[in-house]
Order: structure tokens, then sequence, then C-alpha cells
């Protein structure tokens, strides 16, 4: 291995995989404006703001890497320190989860109004919080890459909470699909469905945070966690996007995408998961000839409507 492969090449493949998982950020945001026109203006602004720090952070990633490569160049004292860039994107890149996080806690409460699980989950989002915040004081005072010891304890509490949140919010999501029982096939498939991505969303962040964690303890000074970070932010836009622009997959198997405005005039029995809103509806066809009362064939059909309960 060269000597510039850990601290230089490291980092820069992290900013080529941040670089495509932002194309993706930026398909997916383009499908959500486009598709969701009708949706309320809260959750746009606060799409809008997530992708905005995002993007920051990720500018953040592409200044440290050119100062590293091209503006200091072969400087050995400024490449053994952390410079602004550095924090930039660690401050922003916990602030990226904890937006998405609270926009999934705040999902399930609209979902099943348990409150005393939301708040626990937004204690555990608070605490994940404070160690990244906790991370990037210190590393503005202590900048040295000799010195990352120093911030041991913060981002052991930021990534071992990013990673138990994570997990734990896909866990009540999915125990709630799980206890949502329908006779209808298709709305059994769409559960299902909505469990698989459950899953997926919570144990890609969790897996990555806690790489990042692993990198970092079995070498304080290595850029492999470094790397690893720079697309953390990444993956948790994803998460928000794909449970927006989810509705907009469960249309084309066979429903209707509607608003998060209109989940809150809605009436009837439904199945209603993380922006999928399931109304099932039994018509009857009735037919009167004189004095007799004769029962047509009745048919039955479930609609998908895609609703998302409106943010607080």
């Amino acid at each position: 291995m060269g000597t510039y492969d850990d601290p230089l090449g490291s980092i820069l493949i992290g900013t080529w995989i941040s670089s495509m998982l932002f194309m993706l950020i930026i398909r997916e945001t383009i499908t959500y404006y486009t598709s969701f026109k009708s949706d309320a203006l809260g959750v746009k602004i606060f799409v809008a703001l997530a992708v905005l720090v995002d993007t920051v952070s990720l500018s953040g990633d592409f200044a440290e890497v050119y100062l590293y490569t091209i503006s200091h160049w072969g400087d050995l004292k400024f490449l053994s320190n952390q410079t602004w860039p550095f924090t930039l994107y660690l401050a922003t890149t916990g602030v990226t989860g904890l937006l998405v996080q609270s926009f999934l806690v705040n999902r399930y409460y609209a979902l099943t109004k348990n409150w005393l699980i939301c708040v626990f989950l937004t204690l555990c989002i608070i605490v994940s919080y404070g160690g990244s915040l906790a991370t990037v004081i210190i590393l503005t005072r202590f900048n040295a890459y000799d010195q990352r010891f120093m911030i041991k304890i913060p981002v052991i509490v930021w990534l071992t909470m990013t990673s138990v949140t994570d997990v734990l919010i896909a866990l009540v999501l999915i125990w709630q699909l799980y206890n949502m029982k329908t006779s209808f096939k298709t709305t059994e498939h769409l559960i299902q469905r909505l469990m698989r991505a459950a899953m997926q969303t919570g144990s890609t962040t969790s897996v990555i945070a806690i790489s990042i964690l692993v990198a970092y303890l079995a070498n304080n000074t290595s850029n492999v966690g470094t790397a690893l970070a720079f697309i953390l932010g990444r993956v948790y836009i994803l998460t928000l996007l794909y449970n927006l622009n989810i509705r907009k997959t469960s249309k084309k198997e066979g429903g209707t995408s509607t608003s998060d405005h209109d989940y809150r005039s809605h009436r009837g029995p439904a199945v209603a998961m993380e922006g999928i809103h399931v109304q099932r509806t039994a018509v009857v066809h009735m037919d009167t000839s004189g004095d007799d009362l004769a029962l047509a064939p009745s048919s039955y059909k479930s609609q998908h409507d895609d609703k998302v309960p409106e943010m607080v």
C-alpha cells in the first residue's frame, strides 16, 4: 500500500461513491416533486431542507479532497490536520440523520398514536445527535489526526445510538405491519412489500454506522472510516425519498396516488402504513323490479390509495 492510499485514496473513493448516490437522490427528488404535487407544503419544505443539508454535506466531502490533493498537495503539515470541510460534513451528516429519523418517528406516531414508543425513540434520536454534535465540537478544537482519540466516547455514543435507533424504528414499523390482518391478497402483498422496505432501509443505515465505528476503533488515524462516513448522509436521504416515493410504486400496482392532505379527510375502514393507505371497499349492485327485489351478482374490489399522514 502506498503512502497516500489510506489518507487520500480512501476519501477519494468515498467521494466517488457519494457522487453516485447523490445522482440517485437527484432522480428521486425530481420523482417526488413531479409525482406528488398535491402533498402538503410542510412535507415539500421538509424534503427540500433535508436535500439541501445533504448537498452542503457533499460539498464538504469534495472540498476536503480538493484541499488535500490539489491546494495543499505535498504539504505534510496541512495533511496532518483535519480542516473545516471535515467538521462540516460531520455536522451536516448528524443533522441529516436527525431529520430523517424524526420524519420516520413522526410517521409512526401518525399511524399508531403510540406516544410512549415515540417518546422513547425521540430520546434515542436526541442522544445520537448529541454524540455527533460533541464530536464536531471536540474536532473543531483538537483537529490533528493524532488527537482523534479524544473523540472516542462521543463517536461511540453517536454511531451506536444511530444504529440502535434505526433498528428500533424498523422493528416497530415491521411489528405494526405484521399485526395488520387482511383477507385481500393484493393488500397482503403490499403489506409484505412494506415490511421488506422497512427492514432494508433500517438495516442499511445501521450497518454503515457500525462499519464506521469498527473502522474508527480499529485505527483512529485511518481515513477508511471517514470514507464510509461520506456516504452515510446520502443513504439517509435516499431512505426519506424512498418512503415518500413508494406511493408511486403502489400506484403502478393498481392503486391511485393521492396527496398527504387527503388522508385527514378520508373516512372508512383501512390499512395504513408508512406512506401507504389501503382502502378496502365492497360494492354491491342491486336491481329492483316491481315488487320483487333481486340481488345482482356482487363484485368486490380493493382500492389501493396512497395516503400519507400529514406531518405535524
